[in-house]
């Protein structure tokens, strides 16, 4: 696992901010079993899904999924602040 992702304390600011701006993060695992995160632009609209029909308008959605390796769900929600911050910065 890579070291250079800090454990920050929970921000509500950053939080709300990926919610309002349609990311959804979330643990998924890989082909190989790895225990890794999710982050899915526009995932909160299509209600995680690669698209969704809203109001007559197909609405898609984007699936990255992240390098870090974690050993538990623990060990990943230890970093969900970082990764919310990570998101605010790269697209806020």
């Amino acid at each position: 696992m890579k070291k250079d992702l800090p454990i920050l304390p929970f921000s509500s600011e950053d939080f709300n901010w990926c919610v309002k701006n349609d990311f959804q993060v979330y643990a998924t695992h890989d082909s190989e079993g790895n225990l890794k995160v999710a982050i899915r632009r526009g995932g909160i609209t299509t209600d995680g899904k690669d698209y969704l029909i809203v109001n007559g308008l197909k609405k898609t959605s984007k699936e990255m999924i992240g390098e870090i390796i974690y050993k538990d769900m623990n060990q990943l929600s230890l970093y969900l602040p970082a990764i919310y911050q990570q998101i605010k910065k790269q697209y806020g």
